[in-house]
């Protein structure tokens, strides 16, 4: 899966997040946007939500692997923090690093 697919599957499940979000509450679709943390548009549920998303539109494609790992949730720079960090994050998990 190239990185600009995994790209894709993300915004993919930041579309079904914002279906069921108001629209004042909407999570901007872009590589930049801030997922999780200070300034992020997600709160843990909502991160933990999308995650799922991910994993399930990846089991779709016979792919099976863990977003919220312990290492994930212990790293001192957070995979979730923003958009980019997510898409590398899950590039380096199917390359198996």
């Amino acid at each position: 899966m190239t990185h600009n697919e995994i790209q894709s599957l993300v915004f993919a499940a930041l579309e079904l997040t914002n279906q069921s979000r108001e629209d004042d509450a909407q999570v901007p679709i872009a590589s930049d946007t801030p997922l999780f943390g200070k300034q992020g548009h997600l709160d843990s549920m909502g991160l933990v939500a999308l995650l799922i998303d991910i994993e399930d539109m990846l089991q779709d494609q016979d792919i099976h692997i863990s977003l919220s790992d312990e290492r994930a949730m212990s790293a001192a720079n957070s995979p979730f923090k923003n958009v980019s960090t997510l898409v590398a994050h899950i590039d380096t998990l199917l390359k198996g690093e």
